[in-house]
């Protein structure tokens, strides 16, 4: 009998554990509502394979990797893992890569963002694309200072450089900035399980 308790106790321990909320990080999501210089850095949802480098700037997405299914799901999850918070779009400057799987991202999860071709995957050009990216986004950053978040949303050799950090989709990376555009990363955040979908 102690030997069946002990298993049912590491059961109900591991079924609590499935159970928490994936956005479940109270001093994250505290900080995002509260303090001033916030900024979130995260990256498109599930994609087709493809060219990831291909960039139309016509719009048009022609030759572009696009979201799946699944991906189009996850963006809208995304979304609204913010609102649960009360993070919705209107509490929120968002500013994306003008590449249309991020483009739809952003658009399927808050329905608006300022689109910036210098904020595209830093590939996707010559040895020059990744010092216009960071121009591109440490601007962003020194301009949107103050009471509201400002969630960029870019690629993932972007925000390696960008943060240092490598975010899974469903993460975002939360940080402080200072004036001359630099981050402080203050933890990373997961809004839900990329297996889930």
């Amino acid at each position: 009998m102690k030997h069946l308790t002990k298993h049912l106790a590491i059961a109900c321990l591991l079924v609590c554990a499935t159970a928490l909320p994936a956005h479940a990080d109270p001093k994250l999501w505290e900080t995002i509502q509260t303090q001033p210089n916030v900024v979130l850095v995260g990256r498109h949802m599930d994609v087709e394979r493809g060219r990831g480098t291909h960039y139309d700037a016509s719009g048009n997405c022609q030759g572009e990797v696009m979201l799946t299914p699944k991906g189009r799901r996850q963006a809208v999850a995304f979304g609204k893992a913010f609102k649960a918070q009360g993070v919705g779009p209107d509490k929120l400057r968002i500013v994306a890569s003008a590449m249309c799987r991020m483009r739809d991202t952003a658009m399927l999860a808050f329905g608006k963002a300022t689109l910036d071709p210098a904020l595209r995957e830093s590939f996707s050009g010559g040895g020059g694309r990744m010092t216009e990216f960071m121009d591109a986004a440490e601007g962003w950053i020194r301009k949107h200072r103050g009471s509201t978040p400002l969630l960029l949303l870019t690629h993932h050799p972007n925000i390696d450089a960008l943060t240092g950090e490598q975010p899974d989709h469903g993460q975002v990376v939360v940080a402080q900035s200072d004036e001359n555009g630099g981050l402080h990363v203050l933890g990373v955040l997961r809004l839900f399980q990329p297996a889930d979908f």
